[in-house]
């Protein structure tokens, strides 16, 4: 019976555990010859300083209740407390045959035979397996018995723990004075071979944008902490809004404003369009939640009907807006009473509030599952800004959009060859789920299918680059590295809630271990082209003991750093959006700006266009998602690159997936309610399952908030309704079609059709729930102790 760990796996996974920790003996007896290197002179000597310490490792499985407690894994198991271990240890290795001439407990836990869940930590001649080797001659027989060659070992780091992303360079610099030298860039580490060979696998790589800044014309990398620190300084005026002096806004670059903004005065009269008889009380926390937008806790003014923001009095007005919205100023400090647009409204989502935990409320860069792009841009688009409204056809419900348009972007580097028809027939990537800021420092690649370096910060500020007027280039040079080293500096918000640590440090085991493609498991998926086949190996190590670990990482600064794209037969998700960066699109986007044309003769190693071109992925990659670091993956629900799965739980169990589902939405005012439209509830003690790591949802029915045999089939919910699957064909073959087919969402208005904007429907055009289907081989308690180890990351 298989059981998510094979027998002779788990069985020896306890016996590996306790060997990985070091050796032991038989029974409590006295000196046994001359000992060995540490000077063990018994068995009792050898087992407590050699072995007995490193048991926990075993134990955090191998015990009643944990991972290693089912049929296949009883025949090696340990009590919670350490006083049985040595009798519990000889009673294992008595139930596994003894030795045979070598017991299964090394073979296992070396992975001579079939290795186990907890991977196999003792290589032939470790210390682990040298000392449990003793000890189990001895256990053969205690006559011959003879301590010589035993190791010791040292304190075992913690399975626990985790930088909570970032970049290296912020840590370093922590303390540090601002004339301290930077070292190197973990990512550059990246590159083909340097890891090969190791559990964490990569297939992607570091690309240096800005190692010749005199040909591309831009900064070069900061080189002191001081550097680094005044960059990022420079990269929160413009990223963060908040009316500052300098803050970037869309299409306007740091200027007043433009078509894409809107007057203080017609932001006043939002209630008007929400069909309200008056302007009610609590109008700033209503447009936060209509708009999904977070509150931002600084202050973030504009003016309320009839205060001039120049007066002194109100310094910028008395009204609060959230993020995403800035009040632009000119470059001596006066307010203009416009209202812009910037990042936050895709990048930032509202997570509980600052009570709940540092980090927490508004969190920068989390991705913003929360906000409504077409209701955002339909409302401000009736205020005085009509440009505005062509956001709206950027999403077809609440928490996604479509701002990564790089098919409708490389028009602009079409020729008449082969680019000119793959880009017309692109289709659209349509719905996505932005990724976590605070992951970018660990990512050698970005975006969902990797399509452009890290180090490519140019695209980064497509949305404030200025329209009708300024030198855009200039503006990009001068500020894109700023926002990119602000970026870098994000930081995930650890996870307010308990976490059961020992049940966690299993989670550790398995996510770092489980080889997901065992012999016995018969995964449905083609397993990855390297790695161990565990989590790890495709979203990086984080643990402190494995990150130290040479069968892991070739170097521990690579603790976190994912870089693998994972080809369709692998991850079996939606594909629509790895699709449409096809050969035409992606060369064609390498000859725009953001594509670093000067660097296409530079070579595949030094060409900073897009990435998913053929020349530049090479002959061992395919066109795929590349696998993000999973700091603050709690935070960052839903899931996949659409954001169509609700939960980890269902990530895990993908016979669980809901095919339409919604949020729960936070409560209205008693006074308001039918009246207002509340956005998805973001209270963590009320909205969030602590069990399946994830946002509550409920599952809908087929006609609820959903047409019948168009939206969804009444008659098999799991198929495509046939209209629809012939409209999805239409999407994913004709350039912009998607976009064109949204228009209809500038007419919807009512509370109800913004509520329906609520409903995932995973039948929809690049919205389907399918894929990451490797983990059905996991057991339910094996998927519990995973999610909370993701818990702690």
């Amino acid at each position: 019976m298989n059981h998510g760990i094979s027998r002779s796996g788990l069985l020896l996974a306890g016996v590996l555990c306790t060997a990985l920790l070091s050796a032991c003996a038989p029974s409590r007896s006295s000196p046994v010859g001359a000992g060995g290197e540490g000077g063990a002179r018994s068995l009792d000597e050898h087992f407590g300083s050699r072995v007995q310490p490193n048991l926990d490792f075993c134990r955090s499985c191998h015990v009643p209740g944990g991972v290693a407690d089912v049929e296949d894994g009883r025949d090696f198991m340990l009590s919670a407390g350490k006083s049985q271990d040595m009798q519990d240890l000889r009673a294992n290795w008595e139930r596994l045959g003894g030795n045979n001439p070598t017991s299964r407990i090394l073979l296992m836990a070396s992975g001579q035979e079939t290795p186990h869940t907890g991977g196999a930590p003792w290589p032939v001649d470790s210390a682990p397996y040298r000392n449990m080797e003793i000890l189990l001659k001895c256990f053969g027989d205690p006559s011959t018995c003879s301590l010589g060659g035993g190791i010791d070992v040292g304190e075992l780091l913690p399975l626990l723990g985790s930088s909570r992303g970032g970049h290296r360079w912020f840590d370093f610099c922590e303390g540090k004075d601002d004339e301290a030298a930077l070292p190197a860039d973990p990512r550059s580490l990246v590159q083909p071979g340097f890891n090969d060979g190791k559990a964490v696998y990569y297939n992607a790589w570091w690309k240096d944008c800005h190692a010749e800044p005199e040909k591309v014309n831009e900064r070069p990398h900061p080189k002191t902490c001081g550097e680094l620190r005044a960059s990022h300084d420079r990269g929160a005026i413009l990223m963060e809004g908040l009316g500052r002096v300098g803050a970037g806004n869309f299409f306007a670059a740091t200027g007043e404003g433009g078509l894409f903004s809107t007057t203080a005065d017609g932001y006043n009269k939002l209630w008007r369009i929400w069909g309200l008889s008056e302007r009610p009380d609590n109008f700033d926390d209503l447009v936060a939640e209509r708009f999904g937008l977070p509150r931002t806790p600084e202050r973030n003014p504009y003016p309320l009907p009839g205060e001039d923001p120049n007066d002194p009095a109100v310094d910028g007005g008395s009204g609060q807006l959230p993020a995403s919205l800035t009040q632009t100023r000119t470059a001596d400090g006066r307010w203009t009473g416009r209202i812009g647009l910037n990042c936050h409204g895709c990048h930032s989502g509202q997570i509980g509030t600052p009570a709940d935990g540092p980090g927490l409320g508004l969190a920068y860069g989390s991705g913003n599952p929360n906000g409504d792009v077409s209701v955002i841009a339909r409302d401000l688009g009736l205020t005085g800004a009509p440009a505005i409204s062509a956001f709206a056809l950027f999403s077809t419900q609440r928490g996604t959009n479509n701002a990564a348009f790089f098919n409708i972007a490389a028009l602009g580097g079409v020729r008449p060859d082969l680019s000119l028809l793959d880009t017309l027939r692109s289709g659209s990537n349509a719905s996505g789920d932005n990724p976590a800021w605070w992951n970018m420092g660990h990512r050698p690649l970005k975006f969902w299918n990797g399509s452009f370096p890290a180090d490519a910060v140019r695209v980064d500020l497509a949305f404030f680059t200025p329209l009708g007027g300024g030198d855009s280039a200039a503006f990009v040079s001068e500020h894109a590295q700023d926002a990119d080293h602000w970026v870098l500096a994000r930081k995930a918000p650890a996870y307010p809630l308990p976490v059961d640590t020992a049940l966690a440090e299993q989670g550790a085991i398995l996510f770092h271990s489980k080889n997901l493609w065992a012999e016995g498991l018969e995964n449905p998926a083609q397993r990855p082209a390297g790695g161990n086949g565990s989590c790890a190996s495709c979203h990086g190590a984080y643990s402190p003991r494995f990150v130290h670990d040479k069968a892991y990482l070739a170097d521990p600064a690579l603790e976190g750093v994912a870089s693998y794209v994972a080809p369709k037969a692998v991850i079996r998700t939606d594909f629509a959006r790895a699709m449409t960066d096809n050969e035409g699109v992606s060369q064609a986007l390498s000859r725009t700006s953001i594509g670093y044309p000067e660097t296409a003769d530079a070579g595949p190693q030094k060409d900073c266009g897009a990435q998913t071109r053929a020349d530049t992925r090479g002959d061992d990659r395919e066109i795929g998602y590349l696998a993000p670091p999973l700091y603050g993956v709690w935070a960052t629900a839903p899931y996949l690159h659409n954001g169509s799965v609700p939960d980890a739980w269902t990530l895990l169990k993908p016979s669980e997936r809901p095919r339409l589902w919604r949020r729960v939405s936070t409560p209205p005012r008693p006074d308001q309610d039918g009246k207002v439209v509340m956005g998805f509830d973001t209270d963590i003690g009320r909205a969030y399952d602590a069990a399946k790591l994830g946002w509550k949802y409920d599952v809908m029915a087929c006609g609820a908030g959903t047409v019948p045999f168009l939206d969804c089939n009444p008659a098999n919910p799991d198929e495509d309704p046939l209209v629809r699957a012939l409209i999805n064909a239409l999407y994913g073959n004709l350039l912009a079609a998607w976009n064109i087919g949204n228009v209809t969402s500038l007419l919807q208005f009512t509370p109800q059709q913004i509520e329906d904007r609520k409903i995932y429907n995973s039948n929809l055009f690049s919205q389907g729930n399918e894929g990451h289907d490797f983990t059905a081989v996991l057991t339910d308690t094996e998927r519990r102790a995973l999610i909370e180890y993701l818990k702690t990351l």
